[in-house]
């Protein structure tokens, strides 16, 4: 398999001045994949002074930065991305999926966060998810939080399973290799996505309701079509004064995948009218 170009932003290139102890606050993109968060990212970067967004604790990311920080434990890491990645200002950003709370819950304290891997969100007791803000809090101080959603489950589902087939989870020229699989269309697949992502929102919502300040609700459609408005709102909501920057990702949405979603809701709507007619007396 030919070897993938690192994500530019995720190079020594864009570290910071070593910062010492704490950043003053930090900025969380709170969200599921192929939502719009690098879209969001970038532009919180570029317009400048707040930091820059990136998944610094996704598993897939984590050990390329545990390498070239050389950090060896989730301590050792925290510290190499306060003192690399908090900006001159003191904001520290970065993009946190569902998952990476799971896990970082589990790593941090299994007995006490079981809940969170194991149960559904309406079965979580308040306290876990006071627990989790708690935690947050430790690894990313005085925190505000941007709850990123993407309002069309379908496409976002559809988006989901063809970044996994393809491996190409964002289009920059220059900064991509072409995708290494053609996808294959997979109602079961497309389903599936769509309940977890239903399940991680319920769960971030959850989370969000436990932390210091109510987040900021931002939604991809709202991004995509209006891209200087709701980033400039954003910027300012943030406390930055600065302009959204030019877009530099290629959408990535095509003939293709939206094939699979007229195909997929074709296919759901002939499942519940089968039903429908099955349960008729």
């Amino acid at each position: 398999m030919t070897a993938r170009k690192p994500y530019d932003l995720s190079t020594a290139d864009h570290d910071y001045p070593p910062w010492e102890g704490a950043p003053r606050r930090s900025i969380l993109i709170c969200t599921i994949p192929r939502s719009g968060s690098t879209l969001l990212g970038e532009a919180i970067y570029f317009a400048g002074g707040l930091g820059c967004p990136l998944e610094y604790f996704h598993a897939g990311f984590r050990p390329f930065f545990e390498t070239r920080w050389n950090a060896r434990s989730l301590p050792e890491l925290r510290a190499a991305l306060w003192r690399n990645r908090t900006d001159p200002s003191g904001t520290l950003s970065i993009k946190l999926m569902w998952r990476d709370i799971q896990e970082l819950a589990a790593e941090t304290d299994m007995g006490t966060f079981a809940p969170l891997i194991e149960a559904p969100p309406e079965r979580i007791p308040a306290e876990i998810y006071r627990e989790a803000a708690r935690l947050v809090a430790e690894l990313l101080p005085s925190p505000t939080c941007v709850h990123l959603v993407r309002r069309d489950r379908v496409r976002q589902a559809v988006s989901a399973c063809i970044a996994h087939e393809t491996g190409q989870w964002r289009a920059i020229p220059g900064g991509e290799n072409d995708p290494v699989a053609e996808p294959e269309y997979d109602a079961a697949a497309i389903e599936h996505q769509i309940s977890y992502g239903d399940v991680a929102h319920r769960h971030w919502r959850n989370l969000l309701a436990a932390m210091p300040e109510p987040p900021v609700a931002l939604a991809y459609e709202d991004l995509a079509r209006d891209y200087e408005g709701s980033v400039t709102a954003l910027l300012r909501q943030l406390g930055s004064t600065g302009a959204p920057p030019p877009v530099r990702m290629r959408r990535q949405s095509d003939p293709r995948s939206e094939t699979f979603v007229r195909r997929f809701l074709l296919d759901k709507g002939q499942r519940e009218q089968t039903g429908a007619d099955a349960a008729k007396p």
